[in-house]
């Protein structure tokens, strides 16, 4: 099955002509090309989405390929390798390309037998398309800094958030974005929930979007503390008084789960462990189609008090 590293075996004019196969009703039968125009919001079950539609529009019906290119850019931004390139070397400035493959690596964002050879291409594609400058000369990769009216990672839910220990600002500030976006029932299932996260979802959480917070823990002695369940008390309290609900549940023993998840009303986040995001350990915090039986672990868990 296809998944994000099909970016490094794609061109823009594969992905192009996929575009252009999708709008002349034809099948499209490379599955990498498909995930990619999937994964970039271009495809979906029933062929082009508006978005897909207008790049068809752009490249093949008025001609212009220098914009087909930039919306082409605009629209991988959403796979997690560009993710990667994106939110980390923006920090560093020019590196070189194995480094920026390390970096890739590091993330689970690229093949573990990905070539030099190989990342040159993608490196070389991405700047084709405005996603990255790459130079020949020198062999380094630097990352591009998206146009400022374009959505940034937990502003639009497609974008995984890259968690590094260089950037502990900006890791705050991804998951503040996410928090923010959230809306009706917010659940925070992590076995290791550790009550510093309320401090961002006190912070964050729109009380006019969100009416309920439900937290599902494990039962682990550091994390049902004394004062983890005082500072609950007071986050349950001040939630209560703008109007929304909030509980903590433990479930005890909770064997058959074992991920984070950020889950609101429209969508779900995989996220790294709460005492993980806010130490800066490298981490993704990544949008998903999957929602776990959250209802079925509230079910059988038991309120803390």
């Amino acid at each position: 099955m296809a998944d994000d590293s099909a970016i490094f075996i794609t061109s823009p004019e594969d992905l192009l002509a996929g575009v252009r196969a999708l709008g002349n009703g034809s099948k499209l039968e490379n599955e990498d090309v498909l995930h990619i125009l999937c994964r970039a919001g271009l495809a979906g079950a029933k062929g082009l989405t508006k978005s897909g539609e207008a790049l068809f529009k752009t490249r093949w019906v008025i001609k212009d390929e220098a914009e087909a290119l930039r919306g082409l850019g605009l629209a991988l931004r959403t796979l997690i390798p560009v993710q990667v390139l994106e939110q980390e070397l923006l920090q560093f400035g020019a590196v070189p390309e194995d480094g920026a493959v390390q970096l890739l690596r590091l993330h689970r964002a690229a093949p573990p037998d990905l070539t030099i050879e190989e990342a040159r291409k993608t490196f070389r594609r991405l700047a084709q398309v405005g996603l990255a400058v790459y130079s020949s000369k020198y062999k380094t990769v630097r990352a591009v800094v998206p146009p400022p009216d374009e959505l940034r990672a937990g502003e639009l839910r497609t974008l995984a958030a890259m968690i590094s220990p260089k950037t502990p600002f900006s890791n705050l500030a991804r998951l503040r974005r996410i928090l923010r976006g959230l809306k009706g029932t917010v659940w925070w299932a992590d076995k290791h929930f550790g009550a510093r996260a309320l401090e961002e979802l006190a912070e964050e959480i729109d009380s006019e979007r969100v009416k309920e917070i439900r937290i599902v823990s494990g039962s682990a002695p550091n994390v049902l503390t004394a004062k983890s369940l005082k500072d609950f008390k007071r986050f349950q309290n001040e939630m209560l008084q703008k109007g929304l609900k909030a509980e903590w549940r433990v479930d005890d023993p909770a064997t058959d789960w074992h991920d984070r998840w950020l889950v609101d009303d429209e969508g779900a986040w995989n996220v790294p462990p709460v005492n993980s995001l806010f130490k800066n350990d490298y981490s993704e915090m990544l949008p998903t189609d999957a929602r776990p039986p959250l209802e079925d672990w509230w079910n059988r868990s038991t309120p803390r008090q």
